[in-house]
């Protein structure tokens, strides 16, 4: 597999392990215990969550889509975990924790646009999703801390530009004006 392989993971209920699609032709490639994705992004198909509601049975329908490494690194310090429950959720959603108590933690949606690195893995036959969601900024530069340096690779279409980093990175330009817009917003609705 080479490093612009995109893939599609899901945990498979069966087997009980991640299964690993390819992502253009769909087969299952590998069933694994752990896996790190980078410019990964959550997809749960709206019809399928909806079947599983109605008929009280869960189907795939929900995913990990993003560009498997074949080197497992460690989760950061940086991580939160992330839970998809299709009978009382729409979509995926990640554990902030409240300042001071880290038992304490409120379950927050996970923004749709949302790009980064996941880390799926089994804990005691369970699986484990973990995710950069809550990533610090570098304010100075408007990047995420792990794009500091010059990118490997840059794709402009448009619609955005995606650069690509050294380790993992990668930003999309359209991102951050639209969070800038909605920052602008929100201020002047409070006024």
């Amino acid at each position: 597999m080479s490093n612009t392989d995109r893939i599609r993971a899901y945990y498979n209920l069966h087997k009980k392990c991640f299964s690993v699609q390819d992502y253009q032709s769909g087969l299952v490639i590998e069933h694994t215990d752990k896996l790190f994705v980078t410019n990964a992004m959550f997809v749960v198909r709206k019809s399928g969550n909806e079947r599983v509601k109605q008929e009280g049975k869960k189907n795939v329908h929900a995913f990990v889509n993003g560009i498997r490494q074949s080197e497992w690194i460690k989760p950061t310090m940086n991580y939160q975990e992330v839970s998809y429950n299709p009978y009382t959720m729409e979509y995926f959603q990640y554990k902030r924790i409240v300042q001071g108590t880290p038992t304490i933690g409120k379950w927050l949606e996970v923004d749709r646009h949302w790009i980064g690195n996941v880390w799926l893995f089994m804990v005691d036959n369970r699986p484990c999703i973990y995710a950069d969601i809550d990533k610090l900024s570098d304010t100075k530069n408007d990047k995420p801390i792990d794009t500091k340096g010059e990118p490997i690779m840059v794709i402009k279409d448009n619609h955005c530009i995606k650069r690509y980093y050294d380790g993992g990175g990668f930003s999309m330009e359209f991102l951050r004006r639209k969070q800038k817009q909605i920052e602008n917003k929100k201020k002047l609705l409070a006024i």
